[in-house]
């Protein structure tokens, strides 16, 4: 099944189905599992492809068993494989099963252009579980040969998700999809679907409402470069909005966004008094002091909690037997309890110093209210993949905790280990998320949650230097005192790595930032500081400097040499591509860079050609500001006894994150002239008038 919890997209994409045909609530009935499947030719468009999908059919049916509605769901696939890359894409098959799901069907098959057929045997399908504990069910295919189409199916069971989206675009082209749903007539079900994909309505048929969709020629999305392809493919999105009793005559719940709120307090904002004692105690013991300073005691809440509490994903049961079915398969209930999330009472939490991901917010609630730090606990989405819709209520939407404070305006992820205040997920940023509105004390006078925009960091606070200083050895070798420095979300994944990494593969780390050194041993030592999360607090730069002695920038050049200087500050993305844009360009934060490079030339040596230094570009907004802007200067600095200084600056920022394809051309300019300096080097000669040149530095 297809990401029945992934995400959405507001904006229209009209590229996204521009061949495409849609046929809503008609589906043609068929056999399920043909005994004999028919071999399709290749429509002479496709004949380049790598592969094309034949046909995509899932469908979802819900059903009330006793005290639990559960929910059937059906993939359906066939595609068909033209060149090794299709073969290499799908000759293993990995089909997630999410927790607590059982699969009473899987089978697949390989039907080759000579028609034989090869069912696979069970002894060729593996139930398999993660390092995250998710089961995967993964189907090895043999004698898969070009032309060749593969068939599978999988059908399971689960307790319901009222809440889904399924993607049905694809990097390869789409024949035929089919999205259907049914469910029992006192429920009422919305479906909404994106970037082309259409929406429909339910019908009542038996007792039963059933929404059914069929799309044909959907075309290919090609992803590009700096922009999010998950955000843009054709999905449908479906919600229960609310259901009644078996008579139809009582409304029992709905599903709003205050509702959620709602929820966030039952959940997470309740206490017993045993629990609030030893939360205190826990409050003493990290230095927490009652109506102290509220930023103070809101750092060492986490500071704490994420250093004495050990977070885990799931409880490892054995559940491998039970993953696919046998004829004597159960019902699953939502009363069946395969999880702790329930058993998770603080005082249990403080004492064995472990808890799950709700035992960590809870936790969290707890501290912030007994603490008396302002705060509103809630839900955020992957802007990669959605962008919340406010008048589309998908709870299955937002995935990621965070405090939000109303006092500093400003957030906190609870349950992200190396991560601390403010520095949330990149992924998170200028999306939206859904608050509890309701104070700790559950005194209610207005909304039950609140829709908060998570604002990110500002470039000047997320940045990426680099101050260097360039001598020469005897050789014209390129002796290198370089220093590195990351600030903001530029240092979050860095800090993360250097937390969980051994000190052998803290010198890989060092040897893929210093790229310009031609070889390992070119780096003669190297220091990291400012590695540990608690600097996030005051936003102090992950430093990484390093000493390097290396052949690999220099080049003779008859008498002179030549210099390859844009080479320190590494390789900028490049796009020089001349494809027409398809995709809008998306960033993930705002960030600024700036480089220093200074140059000390050998005695008797000058540059004749500092003006390739000077490079300028900018996009400006409709207000005439630059928000995304690239600028290379120098200044040179003359010294007949000690040797010229050429200092070299470079700063460029990006402040805004998102362009439509009609203005990519704009902002591909800046990045490639930010990639033209990359290139640049230096004509360094001995001046006319003098001797033999002088260096002034350490011999190699």
């Amino acid at each position: 099944m297809k990401k029945l919890a992934s995400f959405i997209f507001i904006f229209s994409l009209a590229s996204a189905a521009v061949s495409a045909q849609q046929y809503t609530n008609a589906r043609p009935p068929e056999e399920e599992w043909a005994s004999k499947p028919v071999f399709h030719p290749v429509p002479p468009e496709y004949a380049n492809e790598p592969a094309i999908v034949l046909l995509n059919d899932i469908s979802l049916d819900y059903r009330v068993e006793g005290r639990s509605i559960n929910m059937y769901t059906s993939e359906h696939r066939v595609i068909k494989v033209l060149d090794d890359r299709g073969i290499e894409n799908f000759n293993t098959l990995d089909l997630p099963v999410y927790f607590g799901t059982r699969v009473p069907t899987v089978r697949a098959r390989v039907i080759l252009p000579n028609g034989k057929v090869k069912e696979i045997v069970k002894d060729m399908i593996l139930v398999t579980r993660n390092a995250h504990g998710y089961w995967s069910v993964i189907i090895a295919l043999e004698g898969v040969a070009k032309n060749s189409e593969i068939e599978y199916m999988i059908k399971e069971i689960h307790s319901a998700s009222f809440f889904g989206s399924i993607d049905f675009q694809e990097r390869i082209p789409v024949m035929e999809t089919h999205f259907s749903m049914s469910y029992p007539k006192n429920y009422f079900f919305e479906e909404k679907g994106y970037n082309g994909f259409p929406d429909a309505k339910d019908t009542l048929v038996n007792n039963r409402r059933h929404i059914s969709v069929s799309l044909y020629d959907i075309p290919k999305l090609r992803p590009e470069p700096s922009s999010f392809y998950d955000l843009y493919t054709m999905r449908a999105e479906f919600r229960l909005d609310h259901y009644y009793d078996d008579n139809a005559t009582n409304k029992l719940t709905e599903y709003k966004w205050d509702d959620l709120g709602r929820k966030f307090y039952d959940n997470y904002y309740k206490t017993t008094e045993k629990e609030k004692a030893a939360v205190n105690q826990y409050l003493s013991e990290l230095g927490v002091r009652p109506n102290g300073n509220e930023f103070e005691n809101m750092k060492k809440i986490e500071n704490g909690i994420k250093t004495t509490i050990s977070q885990y994903a799931y409880i490892d049961y054995d559940e491998s037997k039970e993953v696919l079915a046998t004829k004597y398969m159960r019902s699953v209930s939502v009363y069946d309890v395969a999880t702790d999330e329930t058993k998770n009472p603080l005082d249990s939490i403080i004492s064995k110093r472990a808890a799950t991901t709700a035992g960590i917010i809870k936790l969290f609630t707890a501290c912030f209210a007994q603490a008396g730090v302002n705060f509103e606990f809630g839900m955020a989405g992957n802007r990669h993949e959605h962008v919340f819709d406010t008048k589309f209520v998908n709870w299955n939407n937002l995935e990621e905790p965070l405090f939000y404070f109303p006092d500093f305006k400003k957030f906190l992820d609870p349950v992200k280990e190396y991560y601390r205040y403010p520095v949330v997920p990149d992924w998170l940023l200028n999306n939206r998320g859904v608050f509890c509105a309701i104070p700790p004390n559950g005194f209610v006078t207005g909304p039950l949650a609140d829709i908060r925009k998570i604002t990110p960091l500002s470039e000047a606070e997320t940045q990426s230097n680099i101050a260097a200083a360039v001598s020469f050895t005897n050789d014209m070798d390129a002796h290198v005192d370089v220093s590195y420095s990351y600030a903001g979300y530029e240092s979050a994944d860095l800090r993360e790595e250097l937390a969980t990494m051994t000190k052998e593969k803290q010198k890989d780390l060092v040897k893929k930032t210093v790229s310009f050194a031609g070889k390992p041993d070119d780096i003669l030592k190297y220091t990291i500081s400012g590695e540990t999360p608690d600097n996030f607090y005051t936003n102090k730069p992950l430093e990484i400097t390093a000493v390097v002695n290396t052949s690999a920038l220099t080049e003779d050049a008859g008498k002179n040499y030549l210099f390859k200087v844009g080479k320190i500050i590494g390789s900028p993305q490049e796009l020089y591509n001349e494809d027409e844009r398809k995709l809008p360009v998306d960033l993930d934060y705002p960030h600024a860079m700036s480089r220093t490079i200074t140059l000390n030339l050998p005695v008797g040596y000058n540059v004749l050609n500092p003006e390739a230094l000077r490079m300028h570009a900018e996009y400006v907004n409709k207000d005439l500001k630059p928000v995304v802007s690239f600028k290379s200067d120098y200044t040179l600095v003359s010294d007949k006894k000690n040797g010229d200084k050429l200092v070299i600056t470079v700063s460029e920022f990006y402040t805004q994150l998102h362009f439509s394809p009609e203005y990519y051309d704009r902002y591909r300019k800046v990045v490639n002239m930010a990639a033209d300096f990359s290139h640049v080097a230096l004509l360094i000669s001995p001046k006319k008038e003098t001797g033999k040149p002088v260096h002034r530095m350490a011999k190699k």
